[in-house]
């Protein structure tokens, strides 16, 4: 690489960009190339931010917001700019994808933080929480759960919402704010944002992840609008986006989902359910279901009020989403192998 490249490497350092991409990108051996970072994707477009010109649009397939690109300027009208090249995620917020189909769903690419935002203007939905620790604990960035709109809330009312989440996220940190007061926001980007470093906002709609962005950026980069009579969020963020701060970091703000499936890659369930996996270790039968076998470490513990059933239910829940998840996928790859493979034989019945 010239010293001229270095350069624009190093303007790129507010994005998000290290020694450690640098290396990445020195390995694809692609000579002198432009490289940005996706701030946001719309329909087969995304728009890269870059030293210069400092913003375009170029096509691609399968990138996310956060993502890491090499682009091309393209040739002529048939050639158009393009993304030519993806570097590795070092970490990616993935769900399935709604609907019937086995896809899997690129949320958030590259963060180093996911912030499950959480309304206190509603009943927790402890089942919906554990979905989204689940699903942070695999993205490989560190969870932390931010209870909003704590000024809705009595000081008793506030102290048992915070005692109930901590009991369902821990080792995840809970957090407390207020974008209306301004109440705990100052802590949440003293503990977290950092010159460089990339903190996604994931959660469902109306729960004021739009909201604190603006709170912490201290002017209305993101659209915001109140909440519905009914309770429910109004989905104003319709997109992913990248809101930079030079010198301060990176905050990902996205829609509010509706669905939040399973999409098995690694431990995050083995980290949402920490609890229940130790006390698992004590019981009698290596491969106890936790129903009715003699010896059940975790039987003992709801009887003796150390677990809730609630919670050992959907634990269970979750592992048979996972594992039905993971066979889906395998009869997926099946099925690609086996389109591969007649792909190949016609093509060579043709060449004949």
């Amino acid at each position: 690489m010239t010293a001229d490249f270095d350069e624009v490497l190093s303007q790129l350092v507010d994005l998000g960009w290290d020694d450690a991409r640098t290396k990445e990108l020195s390995e694809l051996d692609l000579g002198v190339v432009s490289v940005g970072r996706v701030s946001r994707v719309d329909r087969g477009l995304c728009t890269v931010l870059m030293p210069s010109p400092g913003r375009a649009s170029y096509q691609a397939q399968r990138v996310a917001t956060g993502d890491w690109v090499v682009v091309s300027p393209g040739s002529d009208h048939q050639k158009p700019p393009h993304v030519a090249a993806i570097l590795p995620r070092h970490s990616a917020f993935t769900r399935r994808r709604a609907g019937p189909a086995t896809e899997e769903q690129v949320v958030a690419a590259n963060v180093d933080v996911v912030l499950l935002v959480q309304a206190l203007d509603r009943d927790l939905n402890a089942h919906s929480l554990q979905r989204y620790l689940t699903l942070a604990w695999d993205s490989g960035a560190e969870p932390v759960v931010v209870l909003s709109k704590s000024d809705c809330c009595s000081r008793v009312e506030l102290a048992n919402a915070v005692r109930l989440t901590t009991d369902l996220a821990t080792p995840a940190p809970v957090l407390t704010v207020s974008t209306r007061g301004g109440d705990g926001v100052a802590e949440l980007t003293e503990s977290y944002l950092r010159p460089g470093r990339t903190l996604a906002l994931v959660g469902p709609s109306g729960a004021g992840k739009s909201t604190l962005v603006n709170a912490i950026v201290g002017s209305a980069a993101m659209a915001t609008a109140e909440v519905r009579s009914d309770g429910k969020g109004r989905h104003t963020t319709t997109h992913r986006e990248l809101v930079v701060m030079p010198g301060r970091g990176i905050l990902l703000d996205t829609p509010g989902m509706r669905a939040v499936g399973l999409w098995a890659q690694s431990d995050g369930l083995e980290l949402a359910f920490s609890d229940l996996e130790q006390l698992a270790d004590g019981c009698r039968f290596r491969d106890c279901s936790h129903t009715s076998e003699p010896g059940c470490a975790l039987s003992a513990a709801i009887a003796s009020g150390t677990i809730t059933a609630d919670r050992l239910a959907s634990w269970r829940k979750l592992q048979a989403e996972q594992l039905s998840v993971l066979a889906r996928q395998g009869d997926m790859a099946v099925q690609r192998q086996q389109k591969q493979r007649w792909k190949a034989l016609t093509r060579e019945q043709r060449r004949h």
